[in-house]
């Protein structure tokens, strides 16, 4: 009976994942850190990670979850951004985020396999700018929300070596709204809107050569989103008449670009972890954005039909590199800190304010809580961009854009541990408190 009810908690993670989503955006438009605990680590987690997050960031470690538990969470992102120009200034109105997820695991009794599920946000962006001002040509409101809904299965064939891999059904919405400029007519407006579901997969290997190093390597499949049956709204501009007119889009793609990532954990004793990390994405997959109307759009009157639009983006591959640490004053209370340098995947000749990424440095820290069967984690990430000056066409006008961008991240996971003693079908011949201890 404890099974069902350990299985059913489990598996609560996938209706609940579906009404949940998240925007921001940061190295191009991820998010990588999706717990307090790993965030206040900054991001450092492949190797070392010890909760149900393994569903996200490393598959194979969730056979070294301790008991059966359950992990659900929120972070807070603040963005305060701008782009100026000549004197004028366009801000970012779209300045707080909320990312919930939940993740659960599950040691399968008399055996080395482990399953594990969560619903998470690993991927998104919203800006919105002020209406009327002059970066309304590239961007006026962009925005993509992901949901990942991922069951995975872990194996431990030997006691130093694990396997993992998950299925994770995607779930994503956009939103594209730029004014179009029709010179002494006025302006027109463009409003593209969509849903789409795909698929994609994680696998992981941990090996543990000793008790105190570990090694963990993970890749994370591309996911292609497309906008294929995209609804698009056009008002003309208001010079001749300003019209509305509706048609449909198709062959927006959108990648989430595959991930490499490579971690190691040294415990240098048993209360202080140290943990290196290094992530490659080839956001180089991301070469332009397109779309073809089914009607073109009847422009000035119907004098200058639209068919649709190709947009170059031309980003390059990045890599991370992301450093974290932990330290046990006692058998409550655990301090946590981290850093991380990320590249952008946006080259200056494409840079804009639908997405103005740029290279950053992230610091980190926080507080991990333990109490008998639940754990508290408090995370903090300040996200310091590299300021941008570019001259380029995104904006169709003279003069060097600057870009300005600073980040807040502040998460709260609360976990719940259901049978401390279950670990890959192994029992544990301590106490609770002894292991809750160690």
């Amino acid at each position: 009976m404890k099974h069902r009810i350990q299985i059913a908690a489990l598996f609560l993670c996938v209706p609940l994942g579906l009404f949940w989503g998240g925007v921001s955006f940061a190295g191009g438009y991820a998010i990588p850190p999706q717990t307090a605990k790993t965030q206040s680590m900054g991001g450092a987690a492949t190797a070392g990670v010890n909760d149900p997050s393994a569903v996200y960031v490393n598959p194979a470690a969730l056979t070294q979850v301790d008991g059966n538990q359950i992990l659900a969470g929120l972070t807070y992102i603040n963005t305060i951004g701008s782009v100026k120009n000549s004197g004028a200034r366009s801000r970012n109105l779209h300045d707080d985020d909320f990312l919930p997820n939940l993740f659960a695991n599950y040691h399968i009794p008399n055996s080395n396999f482990s399953l594990g599920i969560g619903s998470y946000t690993p991927f998104g962006l919203a800006t919105t700018y002020t209406p009327g001002s002059f970066t309304r040509y590239a961007a006026e409101r962009s925005e993509l929300r992901t949901i990942f809904v991922t069951p995975t299965i872990a194996w431990e064939p030997f006691s130093y070596l694990s396997v993992g891999g998950g299925v994770s059904f995607v779930h994503s919405s956009g939103v594209l709204s730029r004014s179009i400029f029709f010179g002494p007519f006025g302006d027109g407006h463009l409003r593209i809107t969509d849903t789409d579901n795909a698929y994609g997969y994680k696998v992981g290997l941990l090996v543990k050569p000793s008790e105190s190093i570990r090694f963990g390597l993970t890749y994370t499949s591309r996911v292609n989103i497309g906008f294929d049956s995209a609804d698009v709204k056009f008002v003309d501009a208001s010079g001749t008449g300003g019209l509305s007119a509706s048609s449909k889009a198709s062959g927006i793609h959108l990648p989430l670009p595959p991930v490499i990532t490579f971690g190691i954990h040294w415990q240098v004793d048993p209360n202080w972890g140290l943990e290196f990390e290094y992530d490659f994405t080839r956001w180089s997959e991301f070469k332009n954005l397109r779309a073809t109307f089914s009607a073109p759009l009847p422009a000035l009157g119907g004098g200058l039909p639209i068919p649709g639009f190709l947009i170059p983006e031309n980003w390059k591959d990045t890599s991370t590199l992301r450093l974290g640490t932990s330290y046990k004053l006692n058998q409550n209370f655990e301090l946590r800190g981290g850093m991380a340098l990320d590249e952008t995947p946006i080259p200056s000749s494409t840079l804009g304010p639908a997405i103005p990424g740029a290279d950053h440095l992230n610091l980190t820290g926080g507080i991990g809580y333990s109490w008998q069967r639940f754990k508290i984690d408090l995370g903090y990430m300040a996200v310091f961009y590299k300021t941008r000056n570019v001259t380029n066409t995104v904006l169709g006008i003279r003069g060097t854009n600057k870009f300005l961008t600073f980040q807040n991240l502040a998460g709260l996971h609360i976990g719940y541990i259901f049978n401390e003693s279950a670990r890959s079908g192994k029992q544990n011949t301590e106490g609770p408190d002894q292991h809750i201890r160690r």
